[in-house]
This record gives structure tokens, sequence and C-alpha cells, in this order.
């Protein structure tokens, strides 16, 4: 029978505050007689498991499944019983996301990175060691007003796939954003041409393993953010290296998400209106219902009209953002996963995720199928033990992230990871218009049913 011990994780990923204000001290340690002797204990590192990708089965191989993916359940039938086998599930369903999608994810061990700073202008350079081959970018960075002290640490810092993502609200509330330059193309341009700083570096091959999308590749420009402010930036504008958060929207939030589940150094992972590749569950269309959006200001009584199919993520015009595999799969339910799965990849002791989306005039992105995923990956967290680690807000209108977003993702992480009390009711962000009874989906009551059976 499957059995999940709760993952035994409530207490094995134990909550701690991140060093964003000053540690608490308790009053039993303020009386711990001062000659008694202290025992420090290393802390063993957490181990890391590694996929062979060459071992996965073909695209012929897999079989089809309208059922949503059981994140429990091991490519070989399998299931996960303990902590450890959740570790290693989660390395096997990353390696499934790198083969079948978004194609190679390069962790930067084999680079070298400089940066300079002129004014707002940050410029990332960055060498292949194995290789020799040269590259540069530039960002644009965005400091809170000098008024505005920094906690202990630094300012957290809010790492942008692009321009346009309320920075002037981020800032107001204290935080650092650095957006990458020209929606990232100046790192991979948006099409098959397969150019740019991260392919001057590693140029898509025919061999899957020389293949990375664009997706992936603008995750990396975000992840060279971060190793510049490693390198010496963090130190220099005075922003914090730990307290970090990714975003961008639409095609920039399918990349937002893939960004955060590879380069586990950011803290928050914030997608907006990504859409399908992104947060939507693909085995899930909101094509034709009807809903109430009367709460939130908007008509009650809007019908959905097309979302984005698989079709089109495998077009000429979308086809780039993933490796050549993906374009061999003719249905969504011969895919060995669910985009909840990824999702779940982020759920961490340390990590939290924050997703973002529209009520109107987004048929296209599919607003209820990223709804849907947001409910089944909160089964996994909820196992972990952490559930405040995932979060969703349904704002009104927009393709974009808007200042309501900010104002609640700030006050989101500002409460758990700094420890500050939020001005915002934070349980608005485990709700959405997509769970009112009048729009909720009948179909969804049970979609886990399978996973559960036998759980304790």
């Amino acid at each position: 029978m499957k059995r999940i011990l709760s993952l035994i994780l409530a207490s094995a990923l134990a909550f701690s505050l991140c060093g964003c204000g000053e540690s608490a001290v308790s009053n039993e340690s303020e009386e711990t007689d001062a000659t008694e002797e202290v025992i420090e204990v290393e802390e063993e590192e957490p181990v890391v498991y590694t996929y062979d990708m060459s071992t996965l089965p073909d695209v012929s191989e897999l079989e089809a499944s309208d059922a949503l993916t059981d994140p429990f359940t091991f490519l070989d039938g399998t299931y996960v019983d303990n902590a450890d086998d959740w570790a290693r599930r989660v390395a096997e369903i990353k390696a499934m996301y790198q083969y079948y999608m978004y194609g190679i994810w390069r962790d930067g061990s084999d680079e070298e990175l400089t940066y300079s700073l002129d004014g707002s202008t940050l410029t990332i350079y960055v060498t292949r060691i194995s290789t020799g081959a040269t590259t540069n970018f530039t960002a644009t960075v965005n400091m809170p007003d000098s008024s505005t002290k920094a906690p202990d640490g630094g300012y957290p810092v809010i790492v942008g796939m692009h321009q346009g993502i309320s920075e002037d609200t981020a800032t107001a509330n204290g935080y650092a954003v650095i957006t990458l330059d020209y929606y990232a193309y100046a790192i991979a341009s948006d099409d098959t041409n397969h150019t740019g700083a991260f392919y001057d570096l590693y140029p898509y091959g025919d061999d899957w393993q020389e293949q990375t999308g664009v997706l992936m590749a603008w995750s990396w420009g975000c992840s060279k953010i971060l190793d510049a402010l490693e390198a010496g930036l963090g130190d220099e504008l005075n922003i914090s290296c730990e307290n970090t958060a990714v975003t961008g929207v639409s095609r920039w939030g399918k990349a937002a998400i893939v960004c955060g589940v590879f380069e586990t150094r950011f803290k928050l992972v914030m997608p907006s209106c990504s859409g399908a590749g992104g947060v939507a569950l693909f085995r899930y269309t909101s094509e034709g219902k009807t809903y109430d959006f009367s709460t939130k200001g908007a008509s009650s009584s809007y019908t959905y009209g097309q979302t984005e199919p698989l079709s089109s993520l495998q077009s000429t015009s979308e086809r780039g953002w993933f490796c050549d595999r993906f374009l061999e799969f003719k249905s969504a339910e011969y895919l060995p996963f669910d985009q909840h799965l990824l999702l779940s990849t982020i759920a961490s002791e340390d990590r939290y995720l924050f997703i973002i989306g529209s009520c109107i005039y987004e048929d296209w992105v599919n607003a209820p199928a990223m709804w849907y995923s947001y409910v089944a990956a909160e089964y996994v967290y909820d196992y972990l033990g952490l559930s405040d680690h995932i979060a969703i807000n349904i704002h009104q209108q927009g393709h974009a992230v808007i200042a309501e977003d900010v104002e609640y993702m700030t006050d989101y992480f500002d409460y758990y990871v700094c420890g500050i009390e939020p001005e915002l009711d934070l349980d608005d962000l485990k709700i959405s218009v997509f769970a009112l009874d009048v729009n909720a989906d009948s179909s969804m009551d049970n979609f886990n049913r399978k996973w559960m059976d036998g759980l304790s």
C-alpha cells in the first residue's frame, strides 16, 4: 500500500527566520550558566540527488493519461514513502522537465563572472572556462530611496526577466529591483535562431545534451545576477544575496517558474500570467466555461474563449522556448508530468512560491488552469508541512505584475521570511475567485483521490 508518513517533514523541515532582522534570544538562553560547556554540533549537508537523464524512456514509450500526474509515484511505479524518497522524486521530476521540455540547465560550474556598475546600468561579463568563449549583457538596477533603511543583511531584491514589474511599488516597500534589459533578448533571441549571450557560451546543438530552450536560457540570465551579487555587487549596494525573488510576465512568467525550479538560490519565485508551459495545467481547459467575477469588480458572466494549446507551444513562433524533444508530443496526455509537479519541486523549508494571475481578458493563459495547478501543488506542500510556502493572487485584470501583486508579495515575504507583521490579510493568498461555489469545477473535487489512497 502506498504510504507517506506525512513525509515526517513538518519537523524535519523546521521553519526558521532568515536573517532579515535582529535575531531573537530566549530567556532560557540568557539564563544559561556562562561556565557551562557548549558543544557545537556540525550540521550535515543535505544530500543532493542527481538523475541520469539518458535512462528516461523515449516519448514513444510513454503511456497516455488524462489524470493529473501523481507527484508521489516514481516513473517506475514505486511510491514516495519518506523524506529521502521525496528528494529523489524531485530529482526525477527536474530531469524529466529538462529531457522532455525545457532543455538542459547550466549551473554555472563551468563559468567565471565579473561585473561593472555605471550608475543604474549593470554589465555582467561571463567566460565559459572549458571553451574560453566570452559574452556580456546588461541589466538595470533600481534602489529604494536613501531614506529607507536597509534591514540587517541588506535590502531584499526582486530580479525581473524584464522591466515593467511595478518597480516603484517594490522600491517604495524597501526592495531593490534588478531587471534584465530589452526583455532578455540579449540573453536569448525569442525565436528558433538560438542567438544571444547564453548561446555564445552554450551553442544549441543536434544532441539533446546540447539543447537548452529559450525559457531556460532567460532563467540563466537571472541566475547570473545572483552571481554578480555574490561577487561583490551585494556588498557594494547593500543588497542581500539571500533574500531574493524572481519574476516575469507571460512568456517571461513561464521562464520565471522555470528559473525558480532550477536556480534554487532564489528564495521566492513569482511567475505572473504564465499560462501553458508555465504554471497552467495542460490537462485542464476553461474554454467555454462561464465565471462570476463580480466579487472582483468585473463581469458576473464572463465566458472564456480559446486557451493556449500544446500545438501553439510547438508552433514556429514558440517552439524555440523548448528543446527539440518537446515537439514529439502529439497530445498533452502523453506528458509524464503536469505543471503542478513543476511547482512542487520548489517546496522546501527556506523557499516560497507566489503565483500571479488575472481574471478577465486572460483567456489565452487559462487562469483557472493556473488556479487548479496551485490547488494540486498545495497538496504536496501540505504533506511536506510547508502549507505557508505557497500562495496565489488572482487580480482583476492586467497581463502584468501590478502594484496589488507587489504589495501582497512584499507583505508575504516580510512576514514569512523576516518576521514582520503584515498590513494586508495574507489569508487572501490561499483562495481565489475560482474557489467560489459559483465558479468551482466539480470535476476537480476528487482529482487527487488516487494519490491519497493509503496515505497516512
